[in-house]
């Protein structure tokens, strides 16, 4: 935590951004008991405080899941806590509905298609194995017909072709010789010559009808044979040949009615998937609360920004766009403190210590917790203060039964405990200065005059720093900057800045031991300690070997600002404004105040 002091003479002090009034005589001859402070041995806690909100560790959002602009009927009032279940949105559905009943008629024509489809495929494979078998049984015929041709019908063609040559050979030699014995008998005159001419006729005929015999064989091996054999060889290919074409065919049809089937089988599919997705739009307008939550609508979470519809809320009649937010449930029976840290703070803080969170809004409840977790990524204050670097610190809350009155984006402010320290010399804060790389006590010396004491520091928080070097128990320290006439002025002794790891550089300028000149010591403010590098008290003090810095602004001209009574602040060279960052002191913070 971030936390400096600026010491206006006169009893005005401003710590950790807020006016405190501290004791003092305002007479300017001696310091008032409320401007002294005693070094002491104590144990003070290290804290940091940080300013932020609550939010919901568990939080759902509730968006317009339908795909298309719709109106709102119904939505819970805001603020209503809900339980899971709850009706919490009801989008119109008027047309949905009527979506809904076409495509489930459609659906309806696209099962009766498929069914058909796959009944015009089981006949097809049915008509594809009959023609196939036809097919098989013809070429089987062809074959055997082929066979039956060979082994029998050449056979017994050439048996009866072979015997009717021997019949008209042997026909032919008996009617020869008849004609010679008619012939021998005519000349003999024991047979008329028509007898004899007869027989001439019947010989004549036997050899016409033997080389008729001889014809028929020459031609039936000339011809015939080779005409049948091509004929019957022809009928078996031609029979394998429409197996072919009868297996092409089966598979053309076949692919075709399973092609009517897959179409219709997608036709019924993508109706299905419509029906499917108007059935979830239609389910999607009636939007339950997942969880237990308290309504927050999202138009004030949006009500403020930049382009928002803060101005206008969630009604009955709204048009809300698809997957536009509606509607969040925070969880608040967890809640956690989003806390920002600034970013030389952010590496002090480590997850698991503990923090105090208070909570305006809910009466001042203050709430026990721990840090959950610190932001990987700094965030910047934008256009308002671009060279602003801050870190969300997330801090789990124990709010036990306090969650009905807790609500997120409540400001809360945190105290992080860094760390302790046990039985150390400290002193208050405000007791420190700084000049130039030196931190500073004003102590007050037995003679009753104030002198400047460097001091080697330990262990701060933001009321409390730990002296490690240079000042004892019990020395008495003053809280503002000295008067001139309250101090003994002296250069820095070499000893003292020696003692508490200090050095003076070949300028005879005080520097940080082991460091170029003006470093920082060891044990110096830390890195983030103090804000924009201001020390603490907010002093610069005198450069060394200069007058104290009261004495010099008195030089100047002007005096201190608390020098004239009832003065305000902002007046003669004091700030107008109270430092921005840090937490508050010990003391009662006041508004600016008039001196009495």
């Amino acid at each position: 935590m971030t936390t400096w002091a600026l010491i206006a003479v006169g009893g005005l002090v401003v710590v950790g951004g807020s006016w405190y009034v501290i004791a003092g005589r305002g007479d300017g001859s001696q310091a008032g008991t409320g401007e002294v402070a005693a070094v002491s041995t104590q144990d003070f806690e290290i804290t940091t405080t940080a300013s932020g909100e609550l939010e919901a560790r568990n939080r759902v959002e509730l968006r317009s899941g339908l795909e298309r602009q719709s109106l709102i009927t119904f939505i819970v009032p805001e603020g209503t806590r809900v339980k899971a279940g709850d009706l919490v949105v009801q989008l119109q559905t008027d047309q949905l509905k009527t979506e809904l009943d076409e495509v489930e008629a459609q659906v309806v024509s696209a099962k009766a298609a498929l069914v058909s489809a796959n009944k015009a495929f089981e006949i097809q494979q049915n008509e594809n194995e009959s023609k196939l078998r036809q097919s098989r049984l013809a070429v089987q015929i062809a074959e055997l017909t082929l066979d039956q041709w060979f082994e029998g019908d050449v056979a017994i063609k050439r048996r009866d072709l072979s015997l009717a040559m021997e019949r008209a050979e042997v026909e032919l030699e008996r009617l020869a010789d008849r004609y010679r014995q008619s012939q021998e008998l005519y000349d003999e005159e024991f047979v008329s010559k028509d007898e004899m001419d007869r027989d001439e006729v019947q010989y004549i005929e036997a050899i016409s009808q033997w080389k008729v015999s001889q014809l028929q064989r020459d031609v039936y091996e000339a011809y015939q044979y080779p005409k049948d054999e091509k004929q019957k060889r022809s009928d078996v290919t031609e029979a394998q040949a429409e197996v072919e074409r009868v297996l092409l065919n089966n598979s053309s049809e076949l692919e075709r009615k399973a092609a009517d089937r897959t179409n219709a089988e997608q036709t019924l599919a993508l109706r299905e998937s419509r029906q499917a997705r108007l059935k979830q739009q239609f389910g999607s307008a009636t939007i339950h609360a997942p969880q237990d939550g308290l309504v927050v609508y999202a138009t004030s979470l949006e009500r403020g920004g930049w382009g928002g519809r803060g101005d206008v809320t969630l009604q009955i009649g709204q048009q809300v766009s698809p997957n536009q937010l509606m509607v969040i449930l925070p969880d608040t029976s967890e809640m956690l403190a989003a806390v920002r840290v600034p970013e030389s703070m952010a590496g002090r803080i480590r997850k698991g210590m503990p923090a105090n969170v208070r909570v305006d809004a809910a009466g001042g409840l203050t709430l026990n917790g721990q840090v959950e977790s610190i932001g990987v990524i700094a965030e910047t204050g934008g256009w308002r203060d671009p060279n602003l670097r801050e870190y969300t610190v997330r801090i789990s809350l124990d709010i036990g039964g306090y969650g009905e009155r807790l609500k997120p984006s409540m400001r809360s402010e945190a105290r992080i405990t860094l760390g302790a320290a046990k039985d150390a010399l400290s002193v208050p804060i405000q007791a420190v200065f700084q000049d130039g790389p030196v931190q500073y006590l004003n102590k007050i010396a037995s003679s009753g005059k104030v002198e400047r004491v460097p001091v080697k520091l330990g262990k701060r928080s933001d009321t409390k720093a730990e002296i490690v070097a240079g000042a004892t128990s019990g020395d008495k320290v003053l809280l503002r900057d000295p008067l001139p006439s309250e101090t003994t002025f002296k250069k820095w002794d070499p000893d003292q800045l020696k003692a508490v790891g200090y050095a003076l550089d070949e300028n005879g300028q005080p520097r940080g031991a082991g460091m170029p000149g003006g470093g920082m010591p060891s044990g110096g403010m830390p890195s983030g300690g103090m804000p924009n590098g201001a020390a603490p008290g907010g002093g610069q003090g005198a450069p060394a070997g200069g007058a104290p810095r009261g004495e010099r602004r008195n030089r100047e001209g002007g005096g201190p600002p608390s020098a004239q009574p009832g003065s305000q602040p902002g007046t003669n060279g004091a700030p107008t404004t109270p430092p921005a960052t840090g937490g508050a002191p010990a003391a009662t913070p006041k508004t600016p105040p008039t001196t009495k």
